[in-house]
């Protein structure tokens, strides 16, 4: 929806001359902060409609406005968020001070781009790397019916039988998704969660938990709001979903993924 807003904004403050930008960049990071390489965008046309995809290879040069003479290149990777519908790139980029900083990409196709802002901050808002994680018992089957802790059509019952306090202190790896696939502002919960739910069955000696972002919505007067986060999500501050946690036996966070995951990304990590 954020998306789309800017979208708008920038259609309507744009001349139909034809050396108009053709595509615009939005940030997709909900969160970026010195130290987190990680980070997310979007190409869409002025128009609205979202481009990107495997064959439109994107390169990046980011530039603080602070210091004009730091600046970072790297190639940037497409990932589908829906597979074959639509996605996003994703590129290392290690900021290492925080302030405004102007990200100009080129695609392989060479239309006209749009440079656009990335307001970098000194500390993450979210629990990060290096962190202990937040122990709180969270609901499990078969105390809590299973329809009240997902809005997964397709639960796997293995993320619902163990609380993340009790992951977290039990001196095992634990993988932690937030994700709520029907009420998903960004249309990744849905995939990230299978995604999550395929790597559990390899990664037998790893505690899998999956956490709705709300609580009560199978009630008459449940809105997808503020008032009815889950206790986990306002424990780790999370300013958007999905997100997915990595932490080492002994409740350390190790890693965390924003939006999309990329093929290996997870793996990586849990075999490390």
């Amino acid at each position: 929806m954020l998306l789309l807003s800017v979208l708008a904004v920038i259609a309507a403050g744009c001349s139909s001359a034809a050396d108009d930008p053709e595509l615009v960049g939005i940030r997709a990071s909900s969160d970026p902060a010195v130290g987190d390489a990680r980070f997310l965008f979007a190409v869409s046309q002025i128009d609205g409609v979202r481009r990107g995809g495997p064959d439109e290879a994107v390169s990046i040069v980011a530039t603080s406005l602070d210091a004009p003479e730091v600046s970072l290149e790297t190639d940037a990777i497409f990932e589908w968020v829906v597979p074959d519908g639509f996605g996003l790139y994703r590129a290392e980029l290690p900021f290492d001070r925080a302030g405004l900083w102007e990200i100009d990409f080129t695609v392989s196709t060479g239309e006209i781009t749009q440079p656009f802002l990335v307001d970098v901050q000194a500390e993450p808002t979210t629990v990060s790397v290096g962190d202990a994680a937040p122990i709180l018992d969270t609901p499990t089957i078969p105390d809590t019916p299973i329809e009240d802790l997902t809005t997964d059509g397709d639960p796997l019952l293995t993320l619902y039988d163990t609380s993340l306090g009790e992951a977290i202190g039990n001196g095992r790896p634990t993988v932690v998704i937030f994700a709520t696939p029907a009420y998903c502002t960004s249309a990744a919960c849905g995939p990230l969660l299978q995604q999550t739910k395929d790597a559990s069955a390899t990664y037998p000696d790893v505690d899998f938990v999956h956490i709705e972002v709300y609580e009560g919505f199978n009630e008459p007067d449940f809105a997808p709001d503020t008032d009815h986060l889950v206790p986990a999500v306002v424990a780790f501050n999370l300013p958007s979903e999905p997100w997915i946690f990595v932490m080492d036996e002994d409740g350390m966070i190790i890693a965390r993924f924003e939006g999309v995951l990329g093929e290996g990304e997870l793996e990586s990590v849990l075999e490390s």
